[in-house]
């Protein structure tokens, strides 16, 4: 029987979706979805599943993006999944975002990078993976800032920095220029790297959430 895995993310300003079978990467894509759009979440992702020849009671693991980001969306996906496995034997479990978006930062063994994501209210949200042998892994270091706590919080902190492009204009505002000419700008999120993650086992839990700040924004 094929390993059938799949990862959804709803985080931000578009929708993720990917699909692997037995190791190989069948679908990997994003579209634009936010506010309203989200009643198209699920029927793009089952479009998704048929394009690669997929039926959803196939899938055998899931794993949903968890953040940092939209409340409301990261719930949504964690529903929308929970549902979708609910009384069957299907893995599942929350991989954090940030893991699909370092996973577009060229790196080597031992270097940090820094995501970092609209806060909202004039504040950005960092969260800090390291590559551990090839391995995305959040070191546990994260942060809420605003424009004068994120000048001295990044002096002499020696990280590689990712953003993605859609909210470049946003943390312009929040970073000074030396600071934010560091930024990387990722136009579209690898959301295959959340299949390929070893972060997290497969503990059933749709509930953790990366909450770094209250709901609306975590």
């Amino acid at each position: 029987m094929s390993e059938i895995k799949a990862a959804v993310d709803l985080s931000g300003k578009s929708a993720g979706f990917a699909l692997s079978r037995d190791g190989e990467i069948l679908r990997n894509s994003v579209r634009p979805m936010k506010g309203r759009d989200s009643a198209e979440f699920a029927p793009w992702v089952e479009a998704e599943l048929a394009a690669a020849g997929c039926r959803l009671e196939e899938v055998t693991h899931w794993s949903v993006g968890s953040g940092p980001g939209s409340f409301t969306g990261m719930r949504l996906a964690a529903a929308l999944v929970a549902g979708w496995t609910f009384g069957k034997r299907v893995q599942c479990r929350c991989v954090p975002t940030a893991v699909a978006l370092a996973a577009c930062v060229p790196t080597a063994n031992g270097d940090k990078i820094g995501t970092l994501f609209d806060g909202r209210n004039r504040e950005l949200i960092y969260f800090e993976l390291e590559n551990r042998k090839g391995e995305l892994l959040p070191t546990g270091e994260t942060a809420v800032l605003n424009k004068e706590q994120s000048s001295v919080y990044f002096q002499n902190k020696d990280v590689k920095l990712a953003a993605q492009s859609v909210e470049m204009p946003a943390l312009e505002l929040l970073l000074e220029p030396e600071l934010f000419a560091r930024v990387q700008g990722v136009e579209t999120l690898d959301i295959s790297a959340l299949i390929y993650s070893n972060c997290k086992e497969y503990d059933q839990d749709l509930t953790d959430l990366v909450y770094i700040r209250p709901a609306v924004f975590v």
